[in-house]
């Protein structure tokens, strides 16, 4: 599968991220760059990123680069977020970079950045290769 079917893929039907507006700007095997907007709703009740939007975000970076290239879904099983800095503004941004691609898992490091670069969070994801098909349509 190609980058735009793959784009479309998660962009489309991952209806979180499409609800949050999150693109998919790079991925390839063992890698991802997810993005979305510091809309005013993804902010918490003191005007910073939620931490619910940034834990999202790493998660779809995870999804998108451990299963780029694969024939099988990889869900995530445990994650290990630290949030670092206040989110303050926009585009948030997500790199996502395989570590281990076993059999069976997949580890994932993820880092979330705000619009001035500064690292907002780093996070850990393990995940459990399914025997799913990527892409099917169920």
């Amino acid at each position: 599968m190609d980058f735009a079917q793959l784009k479309k893929h998660f962009e489309e039907r991952d209806r979180l991220a499409h609800l949050l507006g999150i693109k998919v700007e790079e991925a390839h095997s063992g890698y991802a760059k997810v993005s979305m907007e510091l809309r005013e709703n993804l902010r918490n009740g003191v005007g910073l990123a939620h931490g619910g939007a940034i834990f999202t975000l790493a998660d779809l970076a995870f999804a998108v680069a451990a299963n780029a290239d694969r024939a099988t879904v990889a869900l995530s099983a445990q994650t290990s977020l630290s949030f670092l800095r206040a989110g303050k503004k926009g585009p948030l941004t997500a790199k996502a970079h395989t570590l281990h691609e076993g059999r069976t898992l997949v580890v994932v490091d993820v880092e979330i950045r705000d619009g001035d670069e500064y690292l907002l969070a780093s996070a850990r994801i393990t995940g459990a290769r399914t025997a799913k098909p990527m892409f099917s349509e169920d």
